[in-house]
């Protein structure tokens, strides 16, 4: 039996907005352990890199095939207030703001809305601050923008 994940961070990061992107998710278990994920795109947005880092987080969650409850910080507010307030009216209005515009990112939205769960507490961390996992989950996200290569810890 593998341990218990404890608490996931994510980030994005894009040099220049739009520009070449980069996610970077760091997964801590009960044991001390960590795992490191991290991608890449090469036209993108801040913003999706932000949901590509929390999708990435809840893929490796549901494989992780966990019950316990999980925490999940990101430095996006964007990112929690969406999931966790915005989005259930966006799909009363189908997909609209309350302005009527459609939503960004509607594609990503939906992924990470099928992802997500009561098992997620979704908090907010400000970024750059010395958080240890926020400033982790940067440094992945920044390397995979810029293109540069990383050693990531993995299981």
């Amino acid at each position: 039996m593998m341990s218990t994940i404890q608490a996931i961070y994510t980030d994005g990061a894009c040099s220049g907005n739009p520009g070449p992107g980069g996610w970077g998710t760091v997964v801590y278990f009960t044991d001390g352990t960590v795992h490191e994920l991290g991608g890449h795109a090469p036209q993108t947005t801040n913003n999706r890199m932000e949901m590509q880092a929390a999708i990435a987080a809840l893929e490796f969650l549901a494989a992780h095939k966990q019950s316990e409850a999980v925490i999940l910080y990101t430095d996006s507010e964007y990112v929690k207030n969406g999931i966790t307030q915005w989005i259930n009216g966006w799909k009363k209005k189908g997909w609209k703001t309350s302005t009527g515009k459609p939503v960004l990112n509607q594609d990503l939205w939906q992924t990470l809305d099928a992802l997500n769960s009561k098992q997620i507490e979704w908090r907010y961390v400000r970024g750059h601050t010395g958080n240890v996992g926020n400033e982790r989950c940067d440094a992945i996200a920044r390397a995979f923008a810029l293109g540069r290569s990383l050693q990531l810890q993995q299981l």
